[in-house]
C-alpha cells in the first residue's frame, strides 16, 4: 500500500527486475557503497605515491619538459639531504622573497592629483626610481664592461643624437641614455582588465643584452593609471586633455629622479674605479602612433598636423616623397606659452589648433638635453602592421578573391607548399586569415612575392601585378630598415628604396581609385619618411622597435591570470615582477659561482636537440665552421647503394666518391692512403648524418650567426633536404643537400656532402624577375649531383621551386640573406631598379 511521498521504481522489462517501492526518506539513486577493499597500490604503475603526486603536480601546473626536469632534479637534491630544505608552505617562500627584494630597486607607490571640472581626481601610480635602477646596472660586474660612454651606425651610442648630446655636455660629462616604452595592454583575452606598463632599457648597453632576456634587458619601471571612461564626459576636448594631463603628471613622477640630474649631472664611482659624471637623457621613446601622440601632446590623426615628429599637413600624409620641417620641443613650448597669453579661451584654442598641440605641460620638458619630438621613433612592428597588414595585404587578398576561387585555393596551396625554414611560420589558409599577431603577418609578407608571382601576372591582373611590385619595394624598405648595422651606402640605398616604394604606391593608389575604398592618407604610411633619419640619429631600428617591449606583456598577463585575485591587480602583478627581477639577479650570481668552481668549462650541448635558440653565437677561434649531427648507424657502401637503387644520384656512388676523394686530397695537400688512389670497397662503411650546423659571418654585422640545416628523409614525418650557398673555385652557387656523411680515409675523418647543384644557365632574364627583383637559379639534372666538403658550405638558403628545374632564392628571411642576394644581383649584372 502506498504512503504519501512514496517513490515507485520501475526498471525496463528486459532487465527482469521487479518494481520497488521506497519511502521518500529511504530512497537513494546512488548504488550502495561497495564493500570490496580499496586497491593497496592505486598509484601503480608509478613506483610510489610520492612519484605520482610529483607527476600530478607537474601535470596540473602545465610544466614543460625543462621545468619538469628541474623539478625532478630538485626532488633528488632534497632526497639526498646534502642541502638544507626548510620551506613548509607558500608563506615561507613569500617571506624569503620579501626579505631579498631589497637587492634591486623596487616599486614606489604614489598618488597623483589632477584637477577636472572644479574637482581634484586622484590616481594610483607605481614606479621604480629610474636613477637607482640605472645605478643597479652600473654596479653589475657582468654588465659594466659592455657599457659604452663614447661614440663609435648600429647602436644608439654610435649615432648622431648621442654624439650631439655629448658635444653639449661640459668637459668630462657622459650621457647616460634611457630608452622608454609605454603602452596599454589587455591582461586577458576575456574581461576588461587592462594594464599600462612602462618599460626602460639602458641605451649604453649593446642591443644583444638590452633587447635580450634577463639581467640588463628591459625592466618594468612603471604602471600608469588608466582613466576610466565617463559617458557624460566622453568626446569632450576637456576630457581628452584631462586624460593626457593624468599621463604626463604620472610620467613626471617617474622622471623625477632624473630631471635635476639631467641639468647638473651626477658623479658615480664605476666598477673600473673611474668616477664618471653622468647626465641622464631620454634618448629614445618607443611607442605606437597613439602613444606617440600622448607623449608629444599632439591632437592625433584628425588634427591639422598629425605627425608627432614633423609638421606635415593632414592631407599630405600619403605623399612620402616630400619632407617637412621637424617639430621641436622648444617650438612646442613657445606655442603653448603664446596660446596661454591669449585673451580668451577661444583664441587660445585656435592658437593651439594651428600646431595641433594641447595646453598641458609636457613631462619631458623637465629633462635637459631631451627633445620629445626627436626622441619619438619610427616603429617597425606597427609600420608593418598598419601598412602591410591593413592595407597592402588586405588589398592583395581582395584582388586574388576577385580572380575566383581557383586562384584563392592556389594562393593557399603555394603558402602551404613553401619549404620549411627555421623561425619562419609554416602557414595554411592564409587567404582566410583576418586576425593574427604581427609576427604572423611579418612571415606572410616574407613569402608573398614567391607565393603570388604566378597568380598576379601582368597579363591576367595588371592591377594585382602593380600591387605586387609595390609590395616588393615595401619589402626592400623593410629589409634595409631591419639591418642591424648600417653604413652610408645602406642608408643611401634605404632612402632610394623608400622613394621607389612611394612612387609605385602612388601609381597603385591612382589606378585603383575606382575599385578601392582604402584610405591611404594615414600617419603610419607617412612615418616611412623618417626611417633613415631615425637610423642616422639613433642607430638601427631594433633600438626602438616596440617588439621586444610588447613581448614583455606576456609575463605580466601570466601573473594576472595565475597569481592575482583579479582585484587591485597592479601591486600583485608588480610584486611578482619584482621577485622575477630579483630571481634573475640571484640566478646570475649562482651561474657565476658555478662557472668559477668548474673552471669555466661548458658542455657543448647536443647537436640533435637544439630547441628554439638564437642564431647569434659567441665568436670562438677554435669552433668549427660546420658540425654534423644526428648520426645514423654506420652502413656499408653495398647497403647504401642498394637502399637507393631507384635513385640515379646513387648510381656508382662508391666509384664516384673514390674519384672525388683522390682529387680532393691532393687539392687540400693531404697524403693519399699508401700513396695510391682512394679505393673504398663495397664492404667499407660510412656514417650518414642528417643534421648540419653552419656558423657563418654575417655580411651585416660581421658577427657569427648559425644556420641549423636538415638532410633527412623523415624529419617530423616529412622529408626535408635544405638548400645551401656553396663556395666553388669559380663562384658562389646554390644547391640542395642530398646526403651528408662521414668517411674515414687512412687516419683522417672527412665530413662530406652529396649536393644537387643549381648552377645551370638560366638564359635571358624574365621581365617578371626584373620587376619583382627575383634571383632565379636552375638545377642541373639530379644525376649530376656532386660531392663537396661540408667546409665549402657558406650558409643555408631558402629556395622555392618555380617549375620543374627553376628555383627562386628567398632573400627576405633575414638581413644577411638580403645582402648576399643583392651582391649576387650585382655580380650577375642585374640593374638596380628604382
Amino acid at each position: 500500500m502506498f504512503q504519501v511521498d512514496d517513490i515507485k521504481l520501475e526498471h525496463h522489462p528486459s532487465s527482469g527486475i521487479t518494481p520497488e517501492v521506497h519511502g521518500f526518506n529511504d530512497f537513494k539513486r546512488r548504488p550502495p557503497t561497495s564493500s570490496a577493499p580499496p586497491h593497496k597500490r592505486p598509484w601503480a604503475p608509478f613506483k610510489s605515491r610520492l612519484e605520482f603526486e610529483i607527476a600530478e603536480l607537474a601535470l596540473e601546473a602545465c610544466l614543460n619538459n625543462d621545468q619538469t626536469d628541474r623539478l625532478i632534479t630538485l626532488c633528488n637534491r632534497c632526497a639526498s639531504q646534502s642541502e638544507k630544505f626548510t620551506f613548509k608552505n607558500h608563506k615561507d617562500i613569500r617571506e624569503r622573497w620579501e626579505a631579498v627584494s631589497h637587492r634591486t630597486t623596487g616599486f614606489t607607490h604614489d598618488v597623483i592629483s589632477v584637477p577636472y571640472d572644479d574637482s581634484i581626481r586622484q590616481f594610483e601610480l607605481y614606479y621604480r626610481d629610474l636613477w637607482e635602477w640605472a645605478a643597479d646596472l652600473l654596479r653589475d660586474p657582468r654588465l659594466f664592461p659592455h657599457m659604452t660612454f663614447v661614440r663609435f651606425i648600429d647602436e644608439p651610442f654610435t649615432a648622431e643624437t648621442f654624439w650631439n648630446v655629448q658635444s653639449q655636455l661640459p668637459p668630462g660629462g657622459k650621457p647616460l641614455a634611457f630608452i622608454l616604452y609605454a603602452d596599454k595592454t589587455r591582461l586577458s583575452s576575456f574581461g576588461t582588465a587592462r594594464g599600462y606598463p612602462v618599460v626602460a632599457r639602458l641605451a649604453n648597453l649593446p642591443a644583444n643584452i638590452r633587447n635580450g632576456q634577463g639581467v640588463g634587458s628591459g625592466y618594468v619601471v612603471g604602471w600608469l593609471p588608466i582613466v576610466k571612461e565617463d559617458r557624460d564626459q566622453a568626446g569632450k576636448p576637456s576630457w581628452v586633455n584631462f586624460k593626457n594631463a593624468v599621463w604626463h603628471e604620472s610620467f613626471s613622477k617617474i622622471l623625477s629622479s632624473l630631471a635635476s640630474k639631467s641639468h647638473t649631472g651626477q658623479w658615480f664611482d664605476c666598477l673600473d674605479n673611474v668616477p664618471r659624471w653622468f647626465f641622464p637623457i631620454i634618448l629614445i621613446l618607443s611607442a605606437d602612433y597613439e602613444e606617440q601622440c600622448i607623449m608629444s601632446l599632439i591632437r592625433g590623426i584628425k588634427c591639422l598636423w598629425p605627425c608627432p615628429v614633423c609638421l606635415v599637413p593632414h592631407d599630405e600624409l600619403l605623399n612620402t616623397l616630400k619632407c617637412y620641417p621637424p617639430r621641436t620641443a622648444t617650438q612646442s613650448q613657445e606655442v603653448v606659452k603664446a596660446a596661454r597669453a591669449e585673451a580668451t579661451a577661444e583664441e587660445k584654442e585656435e592658437k593651439l589648433k594651428e600646431y595641433g598641440l594641447r595646453d598641458i605641460m609636457n613631462a619631458f620638458a623637465a629633462m635637459m638635453h631631451t627633445d620629445v619630438h626627436d626622441a619619438l621613433s619610427w616603429d617597425r612592428l606597427h609600420f608593418n602592421g598598419g601598412l602591410y597588414r591593413d592595407h597592402l595585404w588586405a588589398e592583395l587578398q581582395k584582388i586574388v578573391v576577385g580572380l575566383g576561387r581557383v586562384k584563392v585555393a592556389q594562393m593557399d596551396k603555394n603558402y602551404e607548399a613553401f619549404p620549411r625554414w627555421r623561425n619562419l611560420k609554416h602557414l595554411a589558409h592564409v587567404m582566410s586569415i583576418s586576425f593574427a599577431d604581427g609576427s604572423v603577418y611579418e612571415d606572410i609578407s616574407k613569402m608573398v612575392v614567391y607565393a603570388a608571382h604566378a597568380i598576379l601576372t601582368e597579363d591576367d591582373s595588371p592591377l594585382g601585378y602593380l600591387l605586387l611590385r609595390c609590395i616588393r619595394h615595401f619589402l626592400e624598405v623593410d629589409a634595409y630598415a631591419a639591418l642591424e648595422v648600417h653604413t652610408t651606402e645602406t642608408i643611401s640605398a634605404g632612402r632610394h628604396a623608400v622613394q621607389a616604394f612611394s612612387t609605385y604606391l602612388q601609381q597603385y593608389i591612382e589606378k585603383s581609385a575606382d575599385e578601392s575604398d582604402k584610405n591611404w592618407n594615414f600617419p603610419k604610411l607617412h612615418m616611412s619618411v623618417h626611417i633613415f633619419d631615425n637610423i642616422e640619429a639613433k642607430g638601427a631600428t631594433r633600438n626602438y622597435n616596440t617588439k621586444p617591449n610588447e613581448r614583455m606583456h606576456g609575463s605580466l598577463k601570466d601573473s594576472y591570470l595565475l597569481r592575482t585575485n583579479f582585484r587591485d591587480v597592479a601591486p600583485q602583478i608588480l610584486r611578482i615582477n619584482h621577485w622575477q627581477v630579483v630571481a634573475e639577479s640571484i640566478r646570475r650570481h649562482i651561474s657565476d659561482l658555478d662557472e668559477y668552481e668548474s673552471g669555466g668549462s661548458e658542455d657543448s650541448g647536443d647537436l640533435e636537440d637544439l630547441g628554439d635558440v638564437d642564431d647569434l653565437v659567441s665568436p670562438d677561434a677554435n669552433a668549427p665552421h660546420v658540425r654534423l649531427g644526428s648520426r645514423q648507424a654506420a652502413q656499408t657502401f653495398e647497403l647504401i647503394e642498394d637502399a637507393h637503387k631507384e635513385d640515379a644520384v646513387f648510381t656508382n656512388f662508391r666509384v664516384k666518391l673514390n674519384n672525388f676523394l683522390t682529387d680532393f686530397l691532393q687539392v687540400i695537400r693531404l697524403p693519399l692512403p699508401g700513396g695510391k688512389r682512394v679505393q673504398f670497397k663495397a664492404s667499407d662503411k660510412i656514417t650518414e648524418c642528417r643534421f648540419l650546423k653552419v656558423n657563418y659571418e654575417s655580411l651585416v654585422d660581421w658577427r657569427l650567426h648559425t644556420d641549423y640545416l636538415r638532410c633527412s628523409p623523415k624529419f617530423f614525418n616529412a622529408a626535408r633536404f635544405d638548400c645551401v650557398f656553396i663556395q666553388t673555385e669559380a663562384k658562389v652557387i646554390f644547391g640542395r643537400l642530398l646526403f651528408l656523411f662521414e668517411c674515414i680515409v687512412g687516419d683522417i675523418t672527412l665530413s662530406l656532402a652529396l649536393i644537387h647543384p643549381f648552377d645551370a644557365p638560366t638564359g635571358v632574364r624574365l621581365r617578371k624577375d626584373k620587376h619583382l627583383n627575383i634571383y632565379r637559379v636552375r638545377a642541373r639534372p639530379q644525376a649530376q649531383a656532386e660531392f663537396f666538403s661540408v667546409r665549402s658550405i657558406i650558409r643555408g638558403a631558402l629556395l622555392v621551386p618555380d617549375g620543374s628545374t627553376d628555383y627562386l632564392v628567398v632573400d627576405t628571411v633575414d638581413s644577411d640573406m638580403f645582402i648576399r642576394v643583392k651582391e649576387l644581383h650585382l655580380a650577375a649584372g642585374h640593374p638596380i631598379r628604382i
